[in-house]
């Protein structure tokens, strides 16, 4: 069964490509997650406008789908893998922090549904929206 603190460090320690986007786990409970990439100038896209870079916020999305999975895992073996995601970009991202949640649709045997939304802190005009599908094997219980 997942903590709160496992699924942190998780987030937060484990995936280096998220130690390099400074990803923090802001909130989770079974079936949702909530996280902040810091903006920095790095993850600009457009240096014109200092706009985040979509990449930036695809892989944010999917971090966030993938917490909210990982809530319904029982088993330290259990694995999970993203197999589709399809982003829709509404508005650039602004050189401002994002916060991104996912949530479960649909969970599942082997695969869970999830969709997700990124906005800045303190505006309610979401800036991406996703869906995306993730297989999961999980391990049978002994006994």
């Amino acid at each position: 069964m997942y903590t709160e603190q496992f699924l942190k460090n998780i987030i937060e320690k484990y995936i280096p490509f998220h130690q390099v986007l400074k990803m923090q786990l802001v909130f989770v409970r079974e079936g949702y997650a909530q996280i902040r990439v810091p903006y920095a100038p790095e993850l600009v896209g457009d240096p014109r406008s200092g706009r985040l870079h979509g990449g930036v916020i695809s892989t944010a999305m999917d971090a966030a789908g993938g917490a909210a999975a990982i809530t319904t895992l029982g088993h330290h073996e259990d694995q999970l893998s993203t197999i589709d995601m399809r982003v829709d970009y509404l508005y650039p991202g602004k050189p401002l922090d994002i916060l991104v949640s996912g949530e479960i649709v649909k969970d599942g045997s082997t695969v869970i549904f999830t969709r997700m939304w990124a906005q800045h802190p303190d505006e309610e005009k979401l800036i991406a929206e996703a869906r995306a599908i993730y297989r999961v094997r999980r391990q049978q219980e002994e006994g």
